[in-house]
This record gives structure tokens, C-alpha cells and sequence, in this order.
């Protein structure tokens, strides 16, 4: 509650800065009320609203830029960040100051922004709307008694990002905003910006993406051919992704499909179980891929992790496709093995790890035991012996390298954290900072 009163008071302030009634001057007439006469002496003498506010053509305007982000999307198709921004203006106009004692003490007067001087702010990061005014609201001013002016366009702006969905769906995405004049140079208007501002806290509440870090820069950009700087503001906005529907639905079959492979090279590749478990996993896999394949982003230049640890995942369940089929027909085998089979093999047997790895006997998912019949053609057969145990000994092997396998993977394309980066800014606007930005 206490929060809502503070941006009550913050909105009420803003409002009441913009929405005061300014009356529209008739210079051929004599306004009645001491503000219309003061509008009247500013603005019907010589004040040029084309001309740049300054007494010496020489000086600069200063121009301090405050934007305040109050609300905002973010389109991952075109990777463009949509926002509702208020952009604090403030410079001086050194043709609307008077003598407040001759006025009835008024120190402040609301203007409309086409009646004075206003900086030419443009937004050249803009995808849609390349005019700034044209997507730009409240196109009114309040100037002070000492020719100190404030204007508070409500503006919808969008930019371009920087995509980058390696961490899908726990992915951070970086946002900038350019801002700067056409035409005129840093030696006729200068614009300086220390802070950018989130509205409030309620705009990082119960949505998608949050912004995370907001900072400001300027840059100066040297023209070719008159060697003139131009000013360039530059806000970097850092979002990041926040979904329970990813996380429920993309990360947890990971974790069913790593299970099942595993479990599969438990199973005797001879038992009807085992093949069709492989042919679930198969499917699941695919049905696993069109699921990302709806939900993941399909623009930018990275590949999110997750599909890469599919495409990983796939190969491993064909290697365990083949590793079934051919142990399967190396137990039939009744020829007489190699040399090197039958020394490995033996030194396996002989070897006390080789004995821990080949103790476990092969699991069952059968519902009930079955009785059957005695295979006594090992016994009469040792080469069948030799190749039975290895084909167990390759199912031993195989579940080695799936595990580590998995591990690797898991670890280098699952995403379980956010990679945030450690210089991150974000100032939220609240009742103590108004007048700090105002």
C-alpha cells in the first residue's frame, strides 16, 4: 500500500506538470489574465520558436535528457524491445525569463511545445517509428521564471536488440536505444544524460521479461564532411526472460529422457523390452524436438542450448539403436572370437573393477517372472560364452560413456541459472527521487 501511495504521488506530480491548462495566445488581442499577458510578452514580441535559445550564437545548448521507462514489451520474433518511455528534457531558454514581482509572483507558466524552442531528440535506433514527435504524447512544456524549461513527452519507442538465446529458455537479452539530433552539432546543442530510470517496481511484476540492469552512455560521432561532433545518448536495457511454462514444460523431460537412455543399457538387448523402450525414446525425442520447435525463438545467429543438447541426445539414442542391434547378434555368434576379444574378455573377468562392473546381472521389466526354459547352448558352446559376456561387457561400457556424456552436456547446454553479468545498474523511480529527477 505504501508503495501505491508513492507512485499515486509520483503520477499526480507528473500530471500536474503536463495537464496544466495553457491558454493559446492571441497576439492581436490583450489577454484579460496576468498569465496570458506574461505569455503574451514572451512569446508575440521577438521569440523565434526556430531559433536556437541562446543570446550568444557561439554558446551551446544544454540539454539534460532523463528517460523513465514505464512500461514495455519485448517482441522476440522481430527482436525489437517496444516502450513506453518518459523523457525528461531540461535546458535553459534565455528568452523566457521575467521578473516574477511584475506577474502577481507567478514563477512558472505551461506552454504548448510547438509555441518554443524544443531540442531535436530522435531516436535513431527506432524500427518502426522513425519520427520521435510522431509517436510522442503531452507535447507540453512548463517554463520557469529564470528561463529554465521542462518538458515531459510520453513517448512509444522501439529498438533493436542484440539477441542472444544460448540460455533459452533462461535467456538475457540486451536492448539499446540511440538518441540524437539530425542536424545539429554538439557546438549548438548538447546533450547530457547521468541516469536512466525504471517507473517502478510494479513494472518488473507478474510479466515475461524484467528488466535487470539500465544504464546510460554518450558518445560523440565526427561528421566527414564539416568535421563537426554530433552527441549520441546510448541506453542499454538488460532484460531477462521469467516463464514457469518454460521451466515446467521444457526442462523437465530433459531430465525423463537422460533416465531412460540410461536405463536402457541395463536392459538384455535380447528381451523385447529393451527394443521397445528404444522405440519410445525414438519417439519422445522427436515429439520432444517439435515441442522446441514451436516454443524456441527461429530468429537470431546463436542456437539455443537446449536444442543442442537434443541433437546430442538423438545421436546417443541412435549409438544405443546400434549398440542393440549388434549386441544382439554378437550372443548368437558361435564362431570362434579373435585373439583380442577373448584376452579382453578375460582380463575383464580377472580384474576386480571388471568383476564390480560385470556382477550386476541385467534388469527386468517384466510385470511377472516367467519360467523359462534353460539355454544350456553357453555351456556346451564356450565361444557363445565369450561373446554373450562381450556384448555385457560393451552394455557396461556404453552406459559409461552415456552417463559422462550426458553430464558434459548437461552442463555446457542446460541452462539452470542466469548468466547475468556482474555490472548491472537499475535505479527505480519513487517518491524521494522526483525532485532529484525533475
Amino acid at each position: 500500500m505504501k508503495l501505491l501511495n508513492r507512485l499515486f504521488i509520483v503520477a499526480i506530480s507528473i500530471v500536474t506538470c503536463l495537464v496544466q491548462s495553457s491558454e493559446s495566445i492571441n497576439c492581436d488581442k490583450d489577454p484579460t489574465h496576468v498569465e496570458g499577458r506574461l505569455k503574451k510578452q514572451l512569446l508575440c514580441g521577438n521569440y523565434n520558436s526556430e531559433l536556437r535559445p541562446v543570446k550568444d550564437s557561439k554558446l551551446s545548448v544544454n540539454v539534460s535528457v532523463t528517460p523513465v521507462l514505464m512500461s514495455y514489451d519485448y517482441d522476440d520474433r522481430e527482436d525489437t524491445l517496444n516502450a513506453n518511455i518518459l523523457l525528461i528534457l531540461q535546458w535553459t531558454d534565455a528568452f523566457l525569463s521575467w521578473d516574477s514581482k511584475a506577474f502577481s509572483n507567478i514563477s512558472s507558466i505551461v506552454v504548448n511545445a510547438d509555441e518554443i524552442w524544443t531540442p531535436d531528440l530522435q531516436l535513431f535506433s527506432s524500427y518502426y517509428k522513425p519520427d520521435s514527435k510522431a509517436s510522442c504524447t503531452n507535447l507540453r512544456c512548463r517554463v520557469k521564471s529564470n528561463g529554465g524549461a521542462l518538458c515531459v513527452p510520453s513517448c512509444d519507442f522501439n529498438g533493436r536488440c542484440d539477441s542472444d538465446y544460448s540460455d533459452w529458455p533462461l535467456d538475457l537479452q540486451q536492448c539499446f536505444l540511440y538518441y540524437g539530433a539530425w542536424m545539429e552539432s554538439a557546438s549548438e546543442v548538447d546533450f547530457h544524460s547521468d541516469l536512466t530510470w525504471l517507473g517502478s517496481t510494479q513494472s518488473n511484476d507478474h510479466i515475461q521479461w524484467r528488466v535487470i540492469s539500465a544504464k546510460t552512455d554518450k558518445q560523440s560521432i565526427k561528421s566527414i564532411s564539416d568535421n563537426h561532433s554530433y552527441p549520441v545518448l546510448i541506453y542499454d536495457y538488460i532484460i531477462e526472460r521469467h516463464s514457469n511454462f518454460h521451466m515446467a514444460t521444457i526442462l523437465t523431460p530433459i531430465f525423463l529422457l537422460i533416465i531412460l537412455n540410461l536405463f536402457l543399457t541395463w536392459l538384455d538387448t535380447d528381451s523385447i523390452e529393451r527394443k521397445l523402450l528404444l522405440g519410445v525414446s525414438i519417439i519422445c525425442h522427436f515429439k520432444y524436438l517439435a515441442l522446441l520447435q514451436w516454443a524456441a525463438p527461429a530468429n537470431g545467429d546463436t542456437v539455443p542450448g537446449l536444442l543442442i543438447f537434443l541433437r546430442n541426445s538423438i545421436i546417443i539414442v541412435c549409438l544405443l539403436l546400434v549398440q542393440t542391434l549388434l549386441g544382439s547378434a554378437l550372443k548368437r555368434m558361435k564362431r570362434t572370437p579373435p585373439n583380442t576379444i577373448i584376452l579382453l574378455t578375460g582380463n575383464i573377468q580377472k580384474n576386480k573393477v571388471g568383476e564390480l562392473i560385470l556382477a550386476g546381472n541385467y534388469m527386468s521389466v517384466e510385470y511377472k517372472k516367467s519360467v523359462i526354459p534353460l539355454d544350456t547352448s553357453a555351456e556346451t558352446c564356450p565361444n557363445r560364452t565369450v561373446w554373450s559376456t562381450f556384448s555385457k561387457t560393451l552394455d557396461r561400457m556404453f552406459f559409461l560413456l552415456f552417463l559422462g556424456c550426458y553430464a558434459v552436456f548437461f552442463f555446457m547446454y542446460v541452462p539452470l541459472r542466469y548468466n547475468r553479468p556482474s555490472d548491472l545498474e537499475l535505479y527505480i523511480l519513487d517518491y524521494d527521487d522526483v525532485n532529484h529527477v525533475v
